[in-house]
């Protein structure tokens, strides 16, 4: 069966752990079942580990068009 790992603080806030042996699913099957669907994360969410992203991503009409101000010249990989 798979493990799980789980929150006692915030509700429904679980995720199924599957076993891998040599880069495959030891088992495919979702054992036990979870009476509850799970959110997949997509697009900008599955890329950056983050949830419920996807529809404030620049240019956004609600959001600055700059995080970030002052970038140093030495790490251009914060300015946008």
């Amino acid at each position: 069966k798979d493990i799980f790992y789980f929150c006692h603080i915030h509700e429904l806030m679980t995720g199924r752990i599957k076993l891998l042996r040599n880069d495959e699913p030891i088992q495919e099957e979702d054992m036990p079942e979870i009476d509850y669907d799970y959110e997949n994360p997509t697009g900008h969410d599955a890329v950056c580990g983050t949830y419920g992203l996807n529809d404030f991503q620049l240019p956004h009409d609600e959001c600055p068009q700059q995080f970030v101000c002052d970038v140093p010249e030495g790490n251009s990989g914060l300015a946008q």
